[in-house]
């Protein structure tokens, strides 16, 4: 179905949302907007959260989700498991595999308004579609193209813990994405460091290795701009408590997927 004929509000209201997309509703966002960058992030919901797996690969991370952080964080603690921003999250989640036109048609003109407002205030501009979900990008489509095709002149950059992802650079040169470590995909985690790409590792504490198994370590938490960083490098992260709170163990065993503090893989 062709939408391009109504209004936003309109499409916004047959979700039952405010929006699919944004540039200052996280944090992290804001970090990168202090740091000169205006970024259109999506936030979904995670894993099979909406009846739909956007993650394919969340085995030994769902638990520890950043989904459960933030403002959604303080909801659920207060609300319960069903907040207003984690309904919000489903239903955009679901408005994806159930009505791509419709989905796409917003995401496109939001980020055409994005772009501009960032253009006009003299800033950087960028696109994270995977905020908290794992799809590939390549499945964003409007009308013939992909999201990468379409705005050509725009950074795109994603996390992922799906290996194929990592190839879809190859195929366009506004595409960056980070490989993250789930503390069992360490070789694959070192084939893409060797060929020239990056890696996201989470640390317990609040200091951070200068090196992890021989590679830097980069401070990834003051901004989120990833395709600046330098290449072969550990993105380093630190760990946060979510809504689920696990301290980092799984019935009591510690996850793999954190790095623990004085871990004999890092060096201070």
């Amino acid at each position: 179905m062709d939408y391009s004929n109504r209004s936003l509000a309109s499409l916004y209201k047959e979700i039952g949302v405010s929006y699919i997309g944004n540039t200052t509703h996280s944090a992290k966002m804001n970090y990168s907007y202090n740091n000169g960058w205006e970024t259109y992030c999506i936030y979904l919901a995670p894993s099979t959260l909406s009846g739909y797996q956007v993650c394919p690969n969340d085995k030994w991370c769902k638990q520890f989700c950043l989904n459960g952080s933030g403002h959604n964080k303080v909801e659920i603690l207060a609300k319960g498991e069903m907040s207003r921003i984690q309904m919000a999250r489903i239903k955009k989640a679901k408005c994806f595999f159930e009505n791509r036109d419709l989905f796409m048609e917003i995401v496109v003109r939001e980020i055409i308004n994005a772009k501009k407002h960032a253009e006009s205030n003299g800033m950087g501009f960028a696109v994270r579609i995977n905020g908290t979900s794992d799809i590939n990008i390549e499945s964003f489509v409007y009308k013939g193209q992909n999201l990468l095709q379409l705005f050509h002149d725009v950074q795109f950059y994603d996390y992922t813990k799906c290996n194929g992802y990592t190839r879809i650079p190859q195929r366009y040169d506004n595409y960056d994405v980070t490989l993250s470590y789930n503390g069992y995909n360490w070789n694959a985690c070192e084939q893409y460091l060797q060929n020239g790409g990056k890696v996201a590792v989470v640390f317990m504490g609040k200091k951070l290795p200068k090196f992890f198994k021989g590679y830097e370590v980069i401070d990834a938490n003051g901004y989120d701009m990833r395709f600046l960083d330098p290449k072969k490098t550990i993105m380093g992260l630190h760990y946060h408590k979510t809504a689920n709170d696990y301290n980092g163990t799984i019935n009591g065993k510690y996850s793999r997927f954190i790095v623990p503090e004085n871990d004999e893989r890092c060096k201070y």
